[in-house]
């Protein structure tokens, strides 16, 4: 039977709801917390633990790969700090740098200053007459940095050039780097500078907010990525970021959080990051035996997503059985288990949709990950036998190829207590179809 006008507007309303690249706030009624249950590995919870037993000031390193659910977890960590009296501050660090462009401790320090001066500016704290960029003119004035060598223009009064120097630094990689290079013998002198303005917005904070601890929440650090022909010097600028300078993104008086590239952790062993790991809806051993809470909770997560009677509406009286088969498919993956059930709505032609529907969905889906190289086929396979990373060094390009991975979900990071990996169920037949194939060409 044809759709009705009324078939039409529920499709229309759960499609929209169901949108995988939008954050949602923990009061949106389409919000389903799924951390935050006995026996699972909270993210959030873990840094909210870190910053209540901190005495006053912390460095946390927060992170996940894409469609991971991070902003929405970050937006669940800023509320839960908010109702237990924390001061919180916010900022995107692409508003001020280029993700694309090695980052040195130089460029941070002056971003993580700017962006400050700005977020108090937008919870109405005055802390004088001067904001981070123009008092950065002044400094670089008063420590004869020449500006017309690092291209900063001319203006009529510092404010229009500390503006000026922003722009410049988001905008004009041959500026961040010539900045960088006159800095390079003064970071020490910068981080004075940045550390006494972080100390004067605090005492600000403190006057209108008395005994209030402050969290600082520095987001999209781990977008900070680039081409092929300069993943090498970004990923070694990371590095040497994170390994020779982490000890300066300590802030006094303040709770830092940096959002941070999570292939970090393959480079750079020791850092202590809080990564966001997919939904196990199977178990770590070698039938890969289903694991009924992971299921329930995307069960859950779907439910909250398409209203009462929404599932079976769409679905059919078996809708527990279809649905439990597309969120085994998702690999616990949020982002993707919403992209299948959009795709069986784009594809139904009649209410409840029928399996050759739901199949048509699915083949829709997996194909976005298709073709696969036999040499990626072979690396994937191995993944899928031990159920680790099958990183053999930390060099750019083998660390690049796993996050290209990561961030596809074509490789899945999963966690219960130990961290461990495997491919997504979408490929599974695939991968094997083509080792298998490969290696009987290799014999004949």
């Amino acid at each position: 039977m044809a759709l009705t006008s009324d078939d039409k507007s529920f499709l229309k309303l759960i499609y929209n709801r169901l949108k995988p690249e939008e954050p949602l706030d923990p009061g949106d009624p389409r919000y389903e917390s799924v951390y935050d249950r006995p026996g699972c590995d909270d993210p959030t919870s873990e840094i909210f633990s870190k910053i209540q037993l901190s005495d006053r000031e912390s460095t946390l390193f927060f992170s996940g790969f894409s469609g991971s659910g991070k902003t929405t977890e970050l937006r669940r960590l800023r509320k839960r700090l908010l109702d237990e009296g924390y001061f919180v501050l916010y900022a995107d660090a692409l508003d001020y740098i280029n993700p694309a462009l090695p980052i040195q401790i130089s460029d941070l320090l002056i971003v993580l200053a700017g962006a400050f001066s700005e977020a108090l500016e937008e919870q109405g704290i005055n802390i004088g007459s001067e904001s981070y960029w123009t008092r950065l003119y002044n400094y670089l004035k008063n420590t004869n940095v020449e500006l017309n060598e690092i291209s900063v223009k001319s203006a009529i009064d510092p404010i229009s050039a500390g503006l000026g120097l922003k722009l410049e630094l988001r905008s004009t990689p041959s500026f961040r780097q010539r900045l960088a290079t006159a800095l390079a013998d003064r970071v020490g002198s910068l981080q004075d500078d940045v550390l006494a303005f972080f100390e004067d917005g605090y005492k600000a904070i403190q006057r209108d907010h008395d005994g209030k601890e402050v969290v600082f929440i520095f987001d999209s650090l781990e977008q900070i990525r680039a081409s092929l022909s300069a993943e090498q010097a970004v990923i070694q600028s990371v590095e040497s970021l994170f390994s020779n300078h982490v000890r300066m993104l300590s802030i006094p008086w303040l709770h830092m959080v940096y959002t941070v590239p999570p292939w970090l952790k393959f480079v750079l062993k020791g850092v202590n990051m809080t990564v966001i790991p997919c939904i196990r809806t199977w178990k770590n051993d070698g039938k890969r035996d289903k694991c009924d809470d992971g299921i329930r909770v995307l069960r859950e997560f779907v439910h909250k997503r398409l209203e009462p009677g929404g599932a079976v509406r769409l679905l059919g009286p078996d809708y527990q059985q279809k649905l439990e088969d597309l969120i085994m498919l998702s690999g616990g993956h949020f982002r993707d288990l919403l992209r299948l059930i959009r795709s069986v709505i784009e594809k139904t032609q009649t209410l409840p949709a029928d399996e050759r529907t739901l199949d048509r969905a699915i083949l829709d889906v997996r194909s976005s990950f298709l073709p696969i190289a036999v040499e990626d086929a072979v690396w994937l396979d191995r993944i899928a036998l031990e159920r680790a990373s099958p990183l053999t060094s930390d060099s750019a390009s083998e660390v690049n190829r796993l996050t290209k991975f990561l961030d596809s979900h074509v490789v899945l990071f999963l966690r219960n207590g130990e961290e461990w990996y495997d491919i997504h169920p979408l490929l599974r037949d695939e991968v094997t179809r083509i080792v298998a194939a490969n290696r009987a060409s290799t014999v004949s």
